[in-house]
């Protein structure tokens, strides 16, 4: 499925979003939008260039971090023991028709290839996740995301994973 990550805007038709979820799709119909304009967390949205309004997907990012004890080792390794920094990937979403095409795999790298961009001028070692429940935490974790100490829905991606599984993608 060839598609392209906008920013969401007005011309992104919010109301016929249906991911299965409706906190995910109340939050795309009402705050994505104004959450982004505003300077709170950023939504990008997946569209088909023939279908340019139509949302296959989303997510939102926004900068953010996580108590040192929190986080597992395999992501402190080599840091001060301050709060980790990290980008929040609040929501990540997948229309009912696009699910199961590993779109929401693509979404997961386009932010994670965001975080990145934007680590390399202000730092930033993980992507921070907040699973919706144990189903969507395991997705995570097929990715390489870690669990953090304290509460099992939330984990934490490491750049460097996304960095590996970006360049193994350029190759292959």
């Amino acid at each position: 499925m060839a598609w392209r990550e906008e920013a969401i805007s007005r011309r992104h038709d919010r109301k016929s979003f249906d991911c299965g979820s409706e906190e995910l799709n109340e939050y795309l119909r009402r705050y994505a939008r104004q959450n982004h304009e505003s300077g709170g967390a950023k939504t990008f949205v997946a569209a088909l260039p023939s279908e340019p309004a139509r949302i296959l997907g989303y997510y939102t990012i926004s900068p953010g971090a996580i108590e040192f004890a929190k986080v597992p080792v395999a992501v402190t390794r080599r840091l001060g023991r301050y709060e980790v920094p990290v980008f929040r990937l609040g929501r990540l979403a997948v229309e009912r028709s696009a699910q199961g095409s590993g779109l929401g795999g693509e979404l997961l790298l386009a932010a994670g290839r965001r975080a990145l961009s934007v680590a390399v001028e202000v730092g930033g070692v993980a992507l921070a996740i907040d699973a919706k429940n144990e189903r969507a935490a395991v997705w995570y974790e097929r990715f390489g995301a870690l669990r953090l100490l304290d509460d099992p829905l939330k984990l934490v991606l490491p750049l460097k994973t996304i960095a590996d599984a970006l360049a193994l993608a350029t190759r292959g």
